[in-house]
């Protein structure tokens, strides 16, 4: 087993978790004793850090986060055996000579987030704990509600727990009630309202999320996403495609309720659309649109 790991990836839940267990590993951590925490900023000591005597002797805790691999491995080459090393980044570039010389000295662990099946099964699995129960139907609305990051839906689930207690059911109403919806979900609400004509609605809905200071960028790229999967919907559905969502690799819940939207739509007006959202990408880039207003102007020719 390698004393030196490199934790990366999305699911930052499962990477603490990685993190809290090899902590336990120690009989006793003191920061800037024994357990020391390097970026960017401090990186530079690394070396002093990695040959320095403790108090606790040679045993010691190094935590390197967020540097983008820049910084010299080849000091961990040859560690005192009493001494570990975590680095943990958000992603690798496989390429580097530094994550090529780890992937040697190291133990290298990407951790993913869950599929929309995974995540659903997680939360029929955590409230099961707990003796509460929810349908396959409530979980997979639940998960598109609350998306596939670990921290976030047990957040909710907590949540869930407290607010029915042991025994009770966890339904869709109570879920509406309880939980906080991901932007994308909330997009979805925008959407809704866009496809039933309630513009003004919509309009008051980008308001809002504006105000939560959601970035407009972000919102305009989740949209046209989801224009586009309708327009990629609707194809498909004129071609006769049976199994829409294992074409598209998108899940059966979200087909179903993109499917019904399409309906409103003719191939050409869905087209249209796209090229309307290609040429707000294009003029704003170009300083030519206001991206909150041009974004607006979009949901009013809806």
């Amino acid at each position: 087993m390698s004393n030196i790991y490199l934790l990366y990836g999305e699911e930052k839940y499962d990477i603490n978790q990685k993190i809290e267990k090899i902590k336990k590993e120690f009989s006793n951590l003191e920061v800037g004793v024994n357990l020391f925490y390097v970026n960017l900023d401090n990186v530079n000591e690394l070396e002093s850090i990695t040959q320095g005597v403790t108090f606790f002797g040679s045993e010691k805790l190094i935590i390197i986060k967020n540097t983008n691999l820049k910084f010299n491995v080849n000091l961990l080459k040859e560690l005192e055996d009493d001494i570990k090393v975590i680095i943990v980044e958000d992603n690798v570039d496989k390429r580097l000579t530094e994550y090529k010389t780890l992937s040697k000295i190291a133990e290298c662990i990407e951790y993913k987030h869950f599929d929309e099946r995974q995540m659903i099964q997680f939360i029929i699995d955590i409230l099961k704990k707990y003796n509460v129960k929810i349908s396959y139907d409530d979980a997979e609305y639940m998960q598109n509600v609350c998306g596939n990051d670990k921290y976030n839906n047990i957040n909710e689930l907590q949540k869930l727990v407290i607010y029915v207690g042991s025994g009770s059911t966890v339904t869709k109403e109570i879920i509406d009630t309880v939980c906080s919806k991901t932007l994308s979900a909330k997009l979805f609400d925008v959407l809704d309202d866009i496809i039933n004509k309630k513009k003004d609605i919509a309009i008051k809905q980008l308001d809002f999320l504006l105000k939560q200071k959601e970035p407009i960028v972000k919102i305009y790229i989740m949209l046209y996403k989801q224009f586009k999967q309708l327009y990629m919907i609707k194809v498909l559905k004129l071609k006769g495609e049976k199994n829409i969502a294992q074409e598209l690799g998108m899940a059966p819940f979200i087909v179903k309720k993109l499917s019904i939207a399409a309906d409103k739509y003719t191939e050409e007006e869905l087209k249209n659309i796209i090229y309307a959202f290609d040429e707000y990408d294009q003029k704003t880039k170009n300083g030519d649109m206001d991206f909150e207003i041009g974004l607006k102007k979009i949901i009013c020719m809806l």
